[in-house]
């Protein structure tokens, strides 16, 4: 496919870092992201010299296709300063080493060096909010007014989005409109709506020495005890998030990251939980591609600012 402009997109997780390149149709040039690992436990200059390689590979790429770089987009977790492109994370074993780095500067320092113009944008966004912005606009809630968004991964990542818009500061939400930090069954939402909460279920029906993926492939293969953890943990959820569904009342709610390929065997205690509780379940379903919907979700905020 010949793109005569186009994006780069990122989106980088503790465990991976996922990259392809959109037109302004939206449109991937790679059929399927180009995944590599992270790195993200090494020390400062390691860390940099992968970012600046990965995306200098694929600018050279679109060189030698003739063709024009429109922006960059990053999508990064949290705790993370997204106006100044300043991570902000530490102690929870990734990225500790970047640490108060400007990594929107370090990147327009290596395209310059690579002959592209100093303006062009470089937007960093939370990976949770460019995954709804994806969905909402693109995917599978385009068309819906009330979405709510919750990545289930190593941590349960969460967006809100009424009349087009990122929901803060209502329906119970933090300034940020997420529900992480809510508490709940003793510790907060991230931890409970999380591969680390999945496993705990797991460990209390005696399932151990498995992972999410593994789990989910037990399950596939008809192992009871697996499809058991997936059902409470669905449970769980709903239990989780029968305040934010109360208040906000959805018109649809979708789901990401990696353990929700896992719907199919939560959805139906999440459905009954919600009835329990007095709720008219809306629609559920799972993004069909978590990270394109990200990186979809950034072009979006890409062309809104050079929309201003």
């Amino acid at each position: 496919m010949l793109f005569k402009r186009y994006y780069l997109c990122l989106d980088v997780g503790g465990t991976e870092i996922k990259v392809n390149i959109l037109n302004k149709q939206k449109q991937p040039f790679y059929t399927e992201n180009i995944c590599y690992e992270s790195k993200a436990r090494l020390d400062q200059h390691s860390i940099l010299q992968h970012f600046k390689t990965i995306i200098t590979e694929h600018l050279q790429i679109m060189n030698e296709n003739g063709a024009q770089l429109l922006g960059i987009g990053v999508a990064f977790p949290g705790p993370f300063d997204y106006e100044n492109g300043i991570s902000l994370m530490r102690g929870i074993r990734k990225y500790d080493a970047i640490y108060q780095v400007n990594l929107k500067e370090c990147i327009r320092q290596w395209i310059i060096k690579l002959g592209f113009q100093t303006t062009t944008p470089i937007i960093f966004e939370n990976d949770a909010t460019s995954f709804a912005k994806g969905e909402y606009y693109y995917g599978v809630a385009k068309g819906q007014n009330k979405a709510m968004f919750i990545t289930l991964g190593t941590g349960c990542g969460s967006t809100f989005m009424e009349d087009q818009r990122i929901v803060k500061n209502k329906y119970g939400l933090n300034e940020a409109g997420m529900v992480y930090d809510t508490p709940f069954l003793g510790g907060t939402m991230d931890e409970c709506l999380s591969a680390k909460g999945l496993m705990e279920i797991a460990k209390a029906n005696n399932v151990t020495n498995v992972d999410g993926y593994h789990l989910f492939v037990a399950a596939e293969n008809r192992d009871v005890r697996a499809q058991r953890v997936f059902s409470q943990f669905g449970t769980q959820i709903a239990q989780g998030l029968r305040p934010f569904m109360l208040s906000f009342a959805p018109d649809i709610l979708v789901f990401g990251g990696q353990i929700s390929q896992s719907l199919k065997w939560m959805i139906n205690s999440m459905q009954e939980q919600l009835t329990k509780s007095g709720i008219i379940p809306p629609h559920i379903c799972a993004s069909r591609n978590t990270s394109l919907a990200t990186l979809t979700g950034l072009v979006q905020t890409l062309e809104k600012i050079q929309e201003c």
